[in-house]
């Protein structure tokens, strides 16, 4: 009996151990990566060798930021690369991933990845099983539909300032420059300021350049100026007819809008100074806007009242 209780106990452990190393060779199975050639890879490794070895004290974040912006997705680690040698290493995070591409060089490049890897965009995760997908993963970026890639495109916003120039703090990187903070960086924002005026429509000496324009002489191009005419009034509170468009609203009639006037109702009293900025004698704060105007005009800017 005792002989029979061991055979038991010996066949109920054997079985265990075969499927745990059935279950093993499964796992194992699952994240098996095949290393194949990939320009597209080596395409993306050079982009990020280019761009951050020109970034004053790069970090991770710079590469994160990167693939975000360029190429419109993170990688999901770990993935494996394959140098033109041969040679292969897997990398666990961007901090690696900066370390391997800080590294390269004419010589030694990155020319293949392991297929499948996974990356994070922004519509969530997806699977790049092959090069196909890949190469169509990094052209489709494209963020004004020009037709020509981010991580090709030197101006990505197509806003007539090239990217280059969008770096305000001048550390080497314009992806963390984002003068309205609304988490798009100015070289991808149609935008820069958030003043409602899109960045290309700032150009007020109509030279093709926004960046020499500054009609308050503050030293800030106006289109990261806040306050274009610097009245105080910030420039997206100077739409009097809210129609969403600052740049047909002249309330004294003197062909200069409102944003760009520093006398907006030309009664010599500078616009931040103004209490009464229809001259009715009450106070613009007492009139407010809170539906009391029947012809669809703020009643501070609106001298009828009505």
């Amino acid at each position: 009996m005792k002989t029979i209780k061991l055979i038991l106990v010996l066949a109920i452990i054997l079985a265990n151990l075969i499927s745990c190393k059935q279950d093993e060779d499964v796992e194992n199975e699952n994240n098996q990566v095949e290393v194949k050639l990939s320009d597209s890879a080596k395409t993306v490794a050079k982009n990020l060798n280019t761009k951050v070895t020109t970034t004053n004290n790069v970090t991770s974040t710079d590469v994160k930021q990167r693939l975000k912006f360029d190429f419109c997705f993170n990688f999901v680690y770990p993935i494996t690369l394959s140098y033109n040698n041969g040679t292969e290493i897997v990398v666990s995070d961007d901090i690696q991933l900066l370390s391997v591409v800080e590294a390269l060089t004419d010589t030694q490049y990155i020319n293949g990845i392991g297929f499948p890897f996974t990356v994070e965009t922004a519509n969530g995760s997806q699977i790049i099983t092959n090069e196909t997908e890949f190469a169509s993963a990094i052209s489709s970026c494209d963020t004004d539909t020009d037709g020509i890639p981010n991580y090709v495109d030197t101006d990505d916003d197509n806003d007539g300032i090239e990217d280059t120039d969008e770096d305000v703090d001048n550390n080497g990187t314009e992806t963390n420059d984002d003068t309205d903070g609304d988490g798009i960086p100015n070289y991808q924002d149609t935008d820069d300021d958030g003043d409602g005026i899109d960045t290309e429509n700032e150009d007020g000496d109509g030279d093709g350049d926004a960046t020499n324009d500054d009609t308050d002489g503050d030293g800030i191009p106006d289109y990261q100026d806040a306050d274009d005419d610097g009245d105080g009034v910030p420039t997206a509170d100077e739409d009097r007819d809210n129609d969403g468009d600052v740049t047909n609203d002249d309330s004294d009639n003197d062909g200069i809008p409102d944003y760009q006037d520093t006398d907006s109702d030309n009664d010599g009293i500078e616009d931040g100074d103004d209490t009464d900025a229809d001259g009715n004698g009450v106070d613009d704060d007492a009139e407010g806007n809170e539906g009391n105007e029947t012809d669809g005009e703020n009643n501070g800017t609106d001298t009828d009242n009505d």
